[in-house]
């Protein structure tokens, strides 16, 4: 099959234009024979109704072995997090670590503390480790105990958390109403605990009796309101449970089977007082009283001034900024990327607003020499669905990052085919496992993955492969996951 042969077959299953690019060396009749079953491919019920965008180039040669609308925009979804995490290496290296710092009001005296304990957030997503995987004690747990080990036995005044160094949006640009309401959409602060998510537990009790309901993290933050009935074994499943809105009561109703336990996340509308009572709740754990009770202080609330005063007590470094790229790349975690963007706005440019966080991303595509005209950013996580990006974009920037000296660093952090994260249950054939080191982006209608590959021949190639407007996600996925293994098996 001919060159002129592929771009008719291609042309008219694809409603954009369609220009591949062949390398003229030994292998380019088995990259005749790729593009000829990718033709196929894209012909399929589910995959040609949607609008493709691709390209795959072998760096070692600079060129371009498939390209499907290379320079048109896409909703990139979650692939954006990888220009996220890029800027952030580039900019704050892969050993920056987050501070989270206790201060007081005034002097510590005979074990007591005269005033007010601050816990001030600095942008850390990890002070807890949802996914256990960081291999760290809680960073309120560490803070308690440093305090405990000054001897300190009591606290006058209250426990302030502190979230002033992002601004007061809860939540990215472009964000729907809907993402708010589920886990993907948590709200952003810079006091966050837990990935601002809690888990309702919900037990059965005796029959006929009420449910037993429990809240993890624990926490005495929360008031219960249980009307949940414990039903018989073969009782239908009704049990709901909720945050009623702007407070922290949560209310519990309807009926558990017997044989059942049921979980239901909430998220929380005020992350930095949850954090701040719960250090609360740490240090007396430890044995420091708390005569007061907790507040919380935002953006713009103290002066630089008043700041000057407060006395440094203890601090919680986190683990390495690479480290925690790992949660956000192979998780695809959208708060942590959204913290992270904010972080580069107040490191960067002074304040931690997304705005702040995208002019330093702009900077640094720029000096990264990579074509920015067409894109059009609008968070950190790619949760917006005003983001747009190219493909060639999208492998300009890879080609850029694996010229960068935290390169190997860099790839760690996304996920591998058939291994973990989110690929964890793809790409999983023995010939594909490992081969693929790549980054998910998810939406309705949006299914895409960008990264690098190792084929069978030892070649690194690097690719981007976008699909937006897909009436079909799960035939989208799996054209996507047929087209790297091909490349693999067969390149």
């Amino acid at each position: 099959m001919g060159q002129k042969t592929l771009k008719v077959i291609l042309a008219a299953v694809l409603t954009l234009p369609v220009v591949f690019s062949f390398p003229v060396d030994s292998v380019a009749g088995t990259i005749e024979s790729i593009q000829a079953k990718i033709a196929q491919f894209l012909k399929r019920p589910g995959a040609r109704s949607a609008d493709w965008g691709i390209e795959i180039l072998d760096p070692s040669t600079n060129k371009v072995l498939i390209e499907v609308n290379a320079d048109k925009t896409f909703k990139p979804a979650s692939v954006l997090k990888v220009v996220t995490t890029a800027t952030a290496l580039e900019k704050l290296g892969p050993d920056f670590r987050f501070h989270t710092t206790v201060y007081s009001t005034a002097g510590v005296a005979d074990g007591i503390v005269a005033g007010d304990l601050i816990l001030v957030g600095h942008g850390d997503p990890n002070l807890t480790d949802p996914y256990a995987e960081l291999l760290e004690p809680p960073a309120l747990q560490e803070l308690a105990e440093k305090l405990q080990a000054m001897n300190i036995k009591k606290v006058t005044g209250h426990i302030i958390g502190d979230d002033s160094y992002f601004d007061d949006v809860p939540y990215g640009r472009g964000w729907t109403a809907q993402d708010l309401k589920t886990t993907y959409g948590a709200p952003v602060n810079a006091l966050s605990i837990n990935n601002n998510v809690f888990a309702v537990v919900v037990r059965p009790g005796k029959r006929n009796g009420l449910v037993s309901v429990s809240v993890e993290p624990p926490t005495s933050y929360f008031r219960i309101r249980n009307v949940g009935i414990t039903g018989g074994t073969k009782a239908k499943r009704t049990i709901y449970a909720r945050l009623i809105p702007g407070t922290r009561t949560i209310a519990v109703s309807g009926v558990l089977p017997a044989s059942e336990i049921h979980a239901q996340h909430i998220l929380l509308e005020k992350p930095a007082e949850v954090t701040a009572t719960m250090f609360k709740e740490e240090l007396q754990k430890h044995g420091i009283s708390v005569a007061g009770h907790v507040l919380v202080t935002h953006h713009g609330d103290v002066s630089p001034e008043e700041r000057r005063n407060w006395k440094p007590l203890v601090d919680h470094e986190s683990v390495p900024l690479v480290r925690a790229m790992e949660i956000i790349n192979k998780h695809s975690q959208n708060l942590h990327a959204e913290m992270l963007l904010r972080t580069l706005g107040a490191e960067f440019k002074g304040t931690g607003t997304d705005e702040a966080g995208l002019q330093v991303v702009n900077d640094f595509l720029v000096g990264a020499g990579v074509e920015i005209d067409k894109i059009q950013l609008n968070d950190g996580c790619g949760l917006s669905r005003d983001n747009l990006v190219t493909p060639r974009f999208q492998t300009s920037l890879l080609q850029f990052l694996s010229t960068r000296p935290y390169f190997d660093l860099f790839l760690n952090t996304l996920a591998v085919s058939g291994t973990d994260g989110t690929l964890r249950h793809r790409l999983a054939s023995p010939q594909v496992r490992g081969t693929i080191h790549a980054k998910t982006g998810t939406l309705a209608g949006v299914t895409n993955l960008s990264g690098y590959m190792t084929t069978k021949s030892g070649r690194n190639l690097i690719f981007c492969i976008f699909t937006n407007n897909a009436s079909a996600a799960w035939r989208v996925k799996s054209t996507i996951d047929e087209i790297c293994s091909l490349f693999i098996k067969l390149y």
